[in-house]
């Protein structure tokens, strides 16, 4: 089982032939990604934008680095329909965000003349590591980019797409916690209703592959110490690998403040599609792109397998 992100680094360069093709790449930190990862030997890369930008920031020791190709598609929204056609084309295994707003971007995807839906809900798992533990460092957080306010039925699906990636990671029981402000049931309180609903649906089996608790408040799904302080008896108390939150808000929200205020490595990738699709933050840092890019590789290898 992969457990922290130097472990995915090791893993994915492992993985042999994968092509990421890049929509719009006119930043830098998307660029200085691309060439990281070249350089880890993750993947090979199609950028698909302005060729004079691009080849003014990529451009090492008078030339383009080996595995890059370069598109010219100065215009975002001709690029963006490029990029799509390339996957579609069977020429790609990983869309990468560039220099484009994440909106702009999903409009395109999320069209039906697209070709990349599957019927599946997509969303966004988002992964920190959490140098606290000993044992698996990584934990994910879903749903902070795509899903506003999910329901019960929403929360199935972006439990069965996180348990996906940690399965791609070799974690092949994730432990799930449902968040909420309480570890109590309070019908008041819809988030609380539907982690319960979710607990006894995975004890009858209706969602597999991981074990689901809730509701949870944070600390208990994080702390052992918090959860043995209030008698929570479940071996995801304490130990959740996937926490799933009650809207885009607070995901989004959580999911930043490990970044900004933590300090915390980040990775994320949309699942639910044909091909994994990377939107990190125009303001991510080249580490957090590469290191989606890396857990692009490795979800679409698990996809194809």
């Amino acid at each position: 089982m992969i457990k922290n992100f130097e472990e995915l680094l090791i893993t994915a360069s492992s993985i042999t032939d994968k092509r990421v093709v890049v929509a719009f790449p006119n930043n830098e930190e998307t660029l200085l990604a691309v060439t990281q990862a070249l350089s880890k030997r993750l993947a090979n890369f199609i950028l698909v934008g302005d060729e004079a930008i691009i080849r003014k920031k990529i451009t090492l020791d008078g030339g383009i680095p080996a595995g890059i190709e370069i598109i010219n598609e100065p215009v975002v929204n001709n690029a963006l329909h490029a990029s799509i056609d390339i996957i579609r084309q069977g020429r790609g295994d990983v869309l990468l965000k560039g220099g484009v707003d994440t909106g702009t971007l999903m409009k395109v995807v999320l069209h039906e003349e697209s070709g990349l839906r599957t019927g599946r809900l997509l969303s966004d798992v988002f992964i920190f590591e959490y140098p606290i533990r000993k044992e698996n460092k990584l934990i994910m957080i879903t749903d902070g980019g795509l899903t506003l306010s999910p329901n019960l039925q929403d929360k199935v699906e972006l439990i069965n797409n996180a348990v996906e990636v940690a399965h791609s990671l070799g974690n092949m029981n994730p432990r799930v916690a449902v968040l909420s402000a309480t570890e109590f049931v309070n019908p008041k309180l819809q988030s609380t209703v539907d982690a319960a609903e979710l607990t006894k649906m995975n004890e009858d089996g209706q969602i597999k592959g991981c074990t689901v608790y809730g509701p949870l408040a944070l600390d208990n799904a994080i702390s052992v110490e918090a959860a043995d302080e209030k008698g929570i008896k479940s071996p995801v108390a304490g130990n959740a690998e996937i926490l799933v939150l009650p809207s885009i808000e607070a995901a989004n929200i959580f999911a930043k403040g490990t970044t900004y205020l933590a300090g915390f490595r980040l990775a994320h990738v949309i699942v639910g599609g044909k091909i994994p699709i990377l939107i990190p933050s125009r303001a991510d840092k080249s580490d957090a792109k590469m290191l989606s890019i890396a857990l692009g590789v490795m979800m679409s290898s698990f996809n194809k397998m």
